[in-house]
């Protein structure tokens, strides 16, 4: 699990459940239920406590966790877990077991009694009994009381607390942990010795329960070995006396011997468990597609669904090899569609796959995440065929599945290649070593992925594909270098036959297509960019693996037409995508658009109103076109709602609207707009990017009449909007670093008049703009001498940054009236050294709400600079009347909380995720819009 630095906390226990034992466990004379160890380290929590801290770091932890929420499915794994239980010695922790959808072969559990199981793991098991070595050996870890043994430590030596209190001061010691982690780091990293300790007892104990309940006590040692890939090897005394015995080995060699140790007596009979009926649950478990949360909602005033509603853009369209089928994929799925008649037949719901594919026989629509979950969709069925969680030991940089769904290539961190077989997840080529990268920009993209820069890392760095029928897998890569490091280039290639498991010679200048970038075409051909002369790029057939042709091309991102002699390159200079024409040599379309595919004489594209169309190749001529289902919100680039909550508009990339929240009637449609702001009035204002001939304008519209109009255009490329105000950011002189010498200037988006502007000869702040509280928020870190010059300025926050225990990694917040540009205050946020950063901040009246990257919004005073609260969350929304907090922590539960003191005053569950939310003028209603595209608005006055 990716856990953001925020969360270091939790990495903690999920460590607990994977560090390698060395020392043999008890052997027990007789039958004797596993009693909790003696306490050899210090523990300030009461288990009443344990359980309070649990919820704290569960909190913590929602959004990330994606708990399966479906009872009958996580009934069979209570089931186990409540017949383990049975074998514990009392307890008043509370036992707990989920179904997580976590990218990772999993499980842990927290302090109190959650214990978390992610399907992957279940789908890795073979039989009941090896789950049940697994919750076993949780559960000992739960036990033996480890993790707060553990958090004792911690919160002696990073905070200084040898004691704790009730619910309230467990959940506030809690978050004065986060924010002081990075003043001690060195605290959370544990001897090898005590880890080895805490897991001989986890297994004693869990191995006990096992047997205890009737179950394999041997499963667990077989899973283990399984995924550890040790083979049976538990070392030995030379292997020991040398150090060459893994720390993988010396675990599975303890657990065969404490499962030995166990006494007959010990071992419960059970009724046999029907593997049938598992390997049912197993599969059912695999193949569930999450629907969202059951409402649980009240005072509700009106629900209304957007229609139409907005479609995201299609960023993916595949002809079928026979031609008589299209998919079209979104942000939130995929949707399979016949071609004569252009017609919608089935959707796939799944937002986070890579582009889906069909098999070569044209039956089969195939596509995998990121986290390696395998879906194969039969087109006839119309329904999902099979599902598989594909387990690697080393997380996969990049990765590529065969269109028949049957092997995955993955591009490891450890610079392997290999081809998995999906349904056996047996390993059928490894090429060690295969990419070796510059390590200079290997050192800055690896920094960039630590720091949660994902945009900075390259994702696909090695050329890899398969043919259309699957037979062929080809990968291929040349690092330049950087000149002035003075490393060389580098490749490697590999053309592989799957189906015969032999590699393909490369004959003559074949290799050379296959390092910068290629694409097949259909099963039998490649073509390859030649990086080192583009103008001899070409052709190599199969399986021959020559070269047969030559040709110039423009890029090395290729993909292949479905039928033709077509290439695709993304992207080239303006355009999103561009057609080669190998035949003409020649580029002959353009689009901003990113899908687009051919077929013979025909080629789907998406239209700009959203439309799915077939033209002819020849004159670009409609020959069908069709309206692609409903699909839910995708990502949004602009939402706004009116005062009265009488109309909403929301902005996609390419398009968006404006709705009536009366009927749901779409008013406007529009392309995409990257500000929205509706005035007391109920115009509504926009800002539209350039597009094509057309500048970016200001455009203002009237719903009641529904009439436009275009306001003057934006000059200013640096300019954003935030509602009303349209923040420009410019260097202070012409040609002069705008990073390092700034004027920022807030104006009118309407007239585009300027309100105010500010000159920063120096480090110039990070701006945050509330167009609801008519704010605008500077911040600095601490450590700038623009910060210390801005607190100087006023005796209380000068005060307070003397007070500063250091500075590193704190921040100065400045306060501006949006309207005038006047402070109307500051104050200091203290981060432990970085151990939190903010990542919005908002202001109502003397509230300052701010939300950092650990899943947290802080409340402070404005006035005094004092905390007032925290709670755990990220999206939000804030009454200055009414004092009201809305957050939204799991996706889809709103809490609202009194700013004032941060008490919990009410709870909604929607079913699906909250794209928007908003306080009416007066607090009394809560506007929300969730990602289904239904508004809501509540009465949050009661």
């Amino acid at each position: 699990m990716r856990l953001t630095r925020g969360l270091l906390l939790t990495a903690l226990f999920v460590l607990l459940t994977s560090a390698p034992p060395t020392s043999a466990a008890p052997r027990q004379a007789a039958c004797q239920p596993p009693s909790p160890p003696a306490a050899t380290q210090p523990n300030i929590f009461t288990e009443e406590q344990e359980n309070d801290l649990g919820d704290a770091i569960a909190e913590s932890m929602a959004p990330q966790l994606r708990i399966i929420n479906n009872d009958p499915l996580t009934a069979d794994l209570t089931r186990v877990g409540d017949r383990l239980a049975r074998h514990l010695p009392p307890t008043k922790l509370r036992l707990q077991f989920f179904l997580i959808d976590l990218p990772e072969l999993n499980a842990f559990v927290l302090p109190g009694g959650r214990i978390y199981v992610s399907r992957k793991l279940i789908g890795f098991t073979r039989d009941e009994d090896e789950l049940a070595g697994v919750l076993g050996h949780e559960m000992g870890h739960l036990v033996a009381r480890q993790q707060t043994q553990s958090m004792t430590r911690l919160f002696r030596d990073v905070i200084g607390v040898t004691q704790v209190g009730d619910r309230k001061d467990i959940f506030e010691k809690y978050n004065r942990l986060t924010d002081n982690a990075n003043r001690r780091p060195e605290a959370f990293q544990r001897g090898a010795s005590h880890e080895d300790k805490d897991q001989v007892e986890a297994d004693r104990i869990g191995l006990f329960v096992v047997a205890a309940s009737g179950y394999d006590p041997q499963a667990h040692a077989r899973l283990f070995d399984r995924f550890t890939e040790t083979k049976g090897n538990t070392g030995g005394f030379f292997s020991d006396l040398f150090g060459t015995t893994s720390l993988e080995s010396k675990r599975l060699r303890e657990m065969l011997r404490t499962t030995s140790a166990l006494p007959q007596s010990c071992v419960e009979a059970r009724p046999a468990t029907a593997a049938d009926a598992y390997r049912q649950w197993q599969a059912n478990v695999i193949a569930f597609t999450p629907t969202g949360r059951t409402e649980m909602l009240h005072n509700v005033e009106s629900r209304t669904v957007l229609q139409p509603g907005l479609r995201g853009d299609v960023t993916h369209a595949r002809f079928s090899p026979d031609g008589r089928y299209l998919l079209a994929q979104d942000d939130s799925g995929i949707t399979v569609l016949s071609r004569e008649p252009l017609a919608t037949l089935f959707r796939i719901p799944s937002g986070e796959a890579e582009n889906a594919r069909f098999s070569g026989d044209s039956q089969l629509v195939t596509f995998h995440t990121p986290g390696l979950r395998v879906e194969i969709w039969s087109v006839a069925a119309r329904k999902m065929q099979s599902a598989h969680d594909v387990v690697v030991r080393r997380s996969c940089w990049q990765t590529s599945l065969a269109p028949d769904g049957k092997t995955l290539a993955c591009l490891d961190w450890d610079f392997n290649l290999n081809l998995i077989d999906v349904a056996s997840n047996a390993m059928l080529l490894q090429r060690k070593g295969f990419y070796s990268p510059n390590p200079v920009l290997f050192y800055f993209q690896y920094l960039a992925m630590l720091l949660g820069d994902t945009d900075a890392i390259d994702d696909h760095p090695v050329a890899m594909d398969f043919s259309g029928d699957g037979k062929y897998f080809a990968a291929g890569f040349r690092s330049q270098g950087l000149a002035e490091y003075e490393i060389g280039p580098e490749e490697a290639v590999m053309l592989y036959d799957v189906t015969a498991k032999a590699p393909v010679p490369l004959k003559g200048p074949a290799r050379r297509l296959l390092v910068s970038g290629f694409a097949f075409l259909g099963n039998d051909r490649i073509v390859g960019f030649n990086a080192a002369d583009p103008k001899k790029s070409g052709m190599i057939s199969l399986p021959s693996g020559e070269a047969t042709s030559t040709f110039p091309l423009n890029g090395n991102r290729l993909e292949g037409a479905t039928r033709g002699d077509f290439v695709f390159i993304r992207p080239y200079q303006k355009y999103a995508v561009v057609v080669t024409d190998l035949a003409k040599a020649m580029i002959v379309k353009g689009s901003i658009n990113l899908a687009i595919d051919i077929y013979g004489d025909a080629f789907v594209a998406e239209r700009n109103t959203g439309e799915l169309a077939i033209y002819n190749v020849a004159d670009n001529q409609i020959k069908a076109v069709t309206t692609l289902p409903p699909a839910g919100l995708g990502r949004l680039r602009a939402t706004a709602v009116s005062s009265d909550f009488k109309y909403v508009a929301v902005s996609g990339q390419s398009r968006g609207g404006v709705w009536s929240l009366g009927s749901g009637e779409r008013i406007f449609y529009m392309r995409g707009f990257r500000g929205a702001w509706f005035d007391k009035d109920l115009s509504f204002f926009a800002d539209f990017p350039k597009a094509a001939a057309e500048p970016r304008r200001m455009v203002k519209f009237d719903p009641a009449a529904k009439s436009a109009s275009g306001l003057g255009e934006i000059r200013d490329q640096s300019a954003a909007q935030y509602g009303p105000y349209l923040v420009v950011r410019a260097p202070l002189e012409q040609g002069g670093n705008v990073l390092e010498r700034m004027k920022i200037e807030l104006r009118d988006s309407r007239t585009g008049t300027t309100l105010w502007s500010r000159n920063f000869s120096k480090e110039p702040p990070e701006v945050f703009v509330d167009p609801e509280q008519r704010n605008v928020v500077f911040v600095w870190p601490a450590s700038t001498a623009t910060a210390r010059d801005e607190a100087r300025k006023t005796p209380a926050l000068a005060k307070q940054m003397a007070s500063l225990k250091e500075k590193e990694g704190d921040y100065l917040i400045q306060v501006l009236d949006a309207a005038t540009g006047q402070p109307r205050g500051g104050l200091f946020v203290e981060t432990g050294k970085g151990s939190f950063r903010l990542r919005d901040v908002t202001v109502a009246k003397d509230a300052v709400v701010a939300v950092d990257n650990s899943n947290r919004v802080l409340v402070y005073s404005l006035s005094s600079g004092a905390q007032i609260g925290r709670a755990f969350g990220n999206d939000t929304a804030v009454s200055a009347e009414t004092g009201l907090l809305s957050v939204e922590n799991a996706s889809g539960q709103l809490t609202l909380y009194d700013l004032s003191t941060m008490t919990k005053k009410d709870e909604f569950t929607f079913t699906s995720y909250v794209a928007y939310s908003v306080f009416s003028p007066d607090g009394k209603k809560l506007f929300v819009l969730t990602g289904n595209q239904t508004a809501y608005v509540l009465d949050v006055s009661k």
